[in-house]
C-alpha cells in the first residue's frame, strides 16, 4: 500500500463523523432519487431527477435561501480531484455549472439541479479524486454540499410521497 493510500484511509476514518458523514447519507438519498433518469450521464440524471419532482416556484425559494452558498461556490469553484491543478480543465464542470445554476435565462428547477451537479463534483471528489477529508476546504464544502442537499432532499421527499 503507498503512502498516499494509507493516508487517505485515515482521512476516511478519522474524519467519517461530522460533516462528512452527512454528506455520504444526504448524497445517498439525492443519488436513489436520480437513478431512475440517464444512467448514462450523472449530470444530467440529477437535472432531470430535480426538474421532475421540484416546482420552479419552490426551486427559485431554495436557490434564493442559498445565495451565499452560491457566492461562496462562483468565487471558490471545485476543481476536478481526478486532473493536476494546472490542467486547463481542473474547474472546468463545476465553472460551468455554477453559471448555468446562475443564469436567470433557465428555469430555477434546471439552475437547482445545476446547483446540484456543484455537489456531485464534491461527491466525485471525495470518491475517485483522493480528496483530503479533513482540510478547512474540504469541511466548507462539505457544509456547503450538505446545505444544499437538506434544502432539496425534503422536496424530492415530498414527491416522492405525492407520486
Amino acid at each position: 500500500m503507498s503512502k498516499e493510500a494509507a493516508q487517505r484511509a485515515l482521512d476516511i476514518i478519522n474524519h467519517l463523523g461530522g460533516a462528512a458523514e452527512e454528506f455520504r447519507r444526504n448524497w445517498l438519498t439525492i443519488h436513489a432519487f436520480s437513478s431512475e433518469f440517464d444512467r448514462t450521464n450523472q449530470r444530467h440524471s440529477l437535472i432531470s431527477a430535480i426538474e421532475a419532482a421540484i416546482s420552479d416556484e419552490t426551486a427559485q425559494r431554495i436557490l434564493d435561501d442559498l445565495a451565499q452558498q452560491i457566492s461562496y461556490l462562483k468565487k471558490n469553484p471545485v476543481g476536478n480531484l481526478e486532473l493536476s491543478c494546472s490542467h486547463p480543465r481542473f474547474y472546468q464542470n463545476a465553472r460551468q455549472d455554477i453559471a448555468q445554476a446562475t443564469l436567470l435565462g433557465r428555469s430555477a428547477a434546471n439552475r437547482l439541479g445545476h446547483l446540484v451537479c456543484v455537489v456531485y463534483q464534491v461527491r466525485c471528489n471525495t470518491e475517485h479524486g483522493k480528496k483530503q477529508l479533513g482540510t478547512a476546504r474540504s469541511q466548507k464544502l462539505f457544509s456547503i454540499s450538505n446545505e444544499i442537499m437538506n434544502a432539496v432532499i425534503p422536496e424530492l421527499l415530498a414527491a416522492g410521497a405525492a407520486a
